[in-house]
């Protein structure tokens, strides 16, 4: 499979690059519905290549990332890749296509990792409820987002952030246990309180939390393109796995720390009673699809 880059992007690769590449994420796994805002992942796929990095084009961002150094975790960003041809470059081997690499080995245990990983947050969730609920419920907010990337690993779908929301909703005809854990997930994080006030409020503060990132400006672009295209169940669900992930690189201190911005983030809900009962839903949902 080929496929048509930018001019620009050709010639940056013509001039910098010396290594074997490969095109990855929505711009060669879902090429219909990737957006404008999408940057261009680029697998970079020799030891002696450079580290991650963005690079941003006039029209168009490529975002450099290096496999020799990943473990094996990262190798189903590779399943669907399209290796792009440029000046010079070295000839791929046969160990380089996408169709030898093993979806098998790809998804071995990611998405039951997930689930427990969200069984482990409503713990964690349950341990708050009573002492911090601002905490209970952002927890279970976690959970959620875990259980629908395990539903999603379970279907032998790779998650894109940008384009979850989409993913989980088009499942094609999910078994009543991921029928069921899908309702429980998108109920808890509140997909139906996706107005342009609320995630106006939650962009402020995820830009108070992301304001030292590197990457903040290639995030901010796609909440924006989001907006302006009046994607706001979409955006609503980025922008909460936008801080989901910040958190779990602080190591979840932040939202200790920092409650008010977490609260505003996350867009919490603080009815204990609600909290009480998502906790047992979202429970018996990881549970279904763990005996499934």
């Amino acid at each position: 499979m080929t496929i048509d880059i930018p001019p620009s992007i050709a010639e940056y690769l013509n001039q910098n690059i010396k290594g074997r590449i490969a095109l990855i994420g929505c711009r060669a796994q879902d090429v219909e519905n990737s957006f404008k805002c999408c940057e261009y992942d680029i697998a970079l796929l020799d030891p002696n290549d450079p580290l991650d990095r963005v690079v941003e084009l006039e029209d168009s961002v490529i975002e450099f990332l290096n496999f020799s150094s990943r473990g094996n975790q990262h190798w189903m960003q590779l399943e669907s890749m399209i290796p792009i041809e440029y000046k010079n470059m070295p000839l791929f081997s046969p160990s380089f296509s996408s169709s030898n690499v093993s979806t098998d080995r790809i998804y071995m245990g990611q998405p039951k990792k997930m689930i427990v990983n969200s069984l482990f947050n409503i713990e964690r969730a349950d341990s708050h409820k009573e002492s911090n609920v601002e905490l209970s419920s952002l927890h279970l907010k976690i959970a959620a987002y875990h259980l629908v990337e395990g539903i999603l690993l379970c279907s032998g779908i790779r998650p894109m952030p940008t384009h979850e929301l989409n993913q989980i909703r088009t499942l094609d005809e999910p078994n009543e246990a991921f029928a069921t854990a899908i309702k429980s997930g998108l109920e808890c994080l509140g997909i139906e309180r996706a107005s342009k006030t609320t995630i106006n409020r939650s962009y402020k503060a995820l830009k108070e939390i992301l304001r030292e990132e590197d990457d903040k400006h290639l995030i901010f672009s796609k909440i924006e393109y989001l907006l302006a295209n009046g994607l706001l169940a979409d955006c609503y669900y980025f922008i909460g796995k936008v801080g989901m992930k910040y958190l779990h690189r602080k190591n979840n201190k932040f939202a200790e720390l920092y409650p008010k911005l977490s609260k505003l983030t996350f867009d919490l809900n603080l009815d204990i009673g609600l909290i009480r009962k998502t906790s047992l839903l979202l429970k018996d949902s990881c549970k279904m699809i763990l005996k499934s």
